[in-house]
């Protein structure tokens, strides 16, 4: 794990080396890390593991400020190292380090998922057809308590699938009797992994041209186009059951150019109880997902009010 933590400090740019002092107490290691860019270097005083206290770090050596290496720094707590001076990097890559000309700011990455332990299932969460599985349950937190059949007729996938995806929820916290509809912090790991897993799967096309709602009634559209009270753009994202080759002759689409226009799969069959004649705009975590994986920052500013909209403010986030 040192050794991991380690080469992420490489990945940014620094010479790290990492030297460990005697066991761990309490589950916390000593050691002293030493970092390097350039023609400057620092050394600290080193604490890490899976769970590293305010409490277990102290002030460092006189002459080495403190630095904590770990799984996860939540918002508050690293508030709280900030104001103490320690410097830290977690597994997610949330960091905050600062000698002499560097200085690494890195806030807001999600809580890494619990790595698995023997007996458990093992796999990636979003993998795609288990990142199915999920979305169902964030946009209709009634699945939770649905037959798992209901469940995998709604996501798109088979029973098996629908199984090993709530036995890795549970592992990693998220159970039927937990927080319901939004559920923040898995919504925030969804959305994160979704435009490298999921999307990338079942997009079917990327176009060029001016997008109008007009005559496509058969389409869930997302991303921008279904929020334009929250930003004006001409980009979207359209879920469809078949792809007909003569739509983009129809719009006026091009394969040329940048592309603003993107074509993707419908996946999911929505809920008798809650299904409509053709929704004509997608599930809500789809659309944030969408807007959040957007290079425009003021998608990304929007998907933010999005969020607000849908997800109750009280819950853990």
């Amino acid at each position: 794990m040192l050794a991991r933590w380690v080469e992420q400090l490489d990945n940014f740019g620094l010479k790290a080396r990492a030297e460990a002092d005697g066991p761990a107490r309490g589950g916390v290691g000593r050691g002293v890390l030493h970092l390097a860019r350039g023609g400057q270097q620092r050394g600290y005083t080193l604490r890490y593991g899976q769970k590293v206290p305010l409490s277990a770090v102290g002030s460092g050596d006189t002459d080495r400020a403190p630095f904590v290496l770990t799984t996860y720094v939540a918002a508050k707590t690293a508030d709280a190292f900030r104001r103490a001076g320690i410097q830290y990097l977690d597994s997610a890559g949330n960091a905050w380090i600062e000698f002499f000309d560097v200085l690494i700011d890195v806030r807001g990455r999600p809580r890494p998922l619990m790595e698995a332990r023997p007996g458990h299932v093992a796999g990636n969460l979003f993998s795609s057809g288990r990142a199915q599985v999920v979305f169902a349950l964030l946009a209709w937190p009634q699945l939770w308590d649905a037959s798992q059949r209901d469940l995998a007729q709604t996501a798109g996938v088979s029973v098996g699938q629908v199984n090993s995806t709530l036995k890795l929820l549970k592992q990693s916290g998220y159970t039927r009797t937990g927080t319901r509809p939004g559920q923040a912090d898995l919504l925030d790991l969804w959305a994160a992994a979704f435009p490298s897993g999921l999307a990338h799967r079942i997009t079917l096309a990327r176009y060029a041209g001016s997008f109008r709602r007009k005559n496509l009634s058969s389409a869930a559209i997302s991303g921008a186009a279904a929020v334009p009270d929250l930003v004006r753009s001409q980009s979207a994202v359209l879920y469809i059951d078949e792809f007909d080759p003569r739509m983009p002759v129809a719009y006026r689409w091009h394969s040329d150019g940048e592309p603003n226009i993107t074509i993707r799969r419908r996946f999911w069959t929505e809920p008798s109880a809650n299904a409509r004649d053709r929704r004509t705009v997608a599930p809500w975590p789809l659309v944030y997902a969408d807007l959040l994986a957007s290079d425009d920052p003021r998608e990304r500013a929007a998907a933010k009010e999005w969020r607000q909209r849908h997800v109750r403010s009280d819950q853990h986030a």
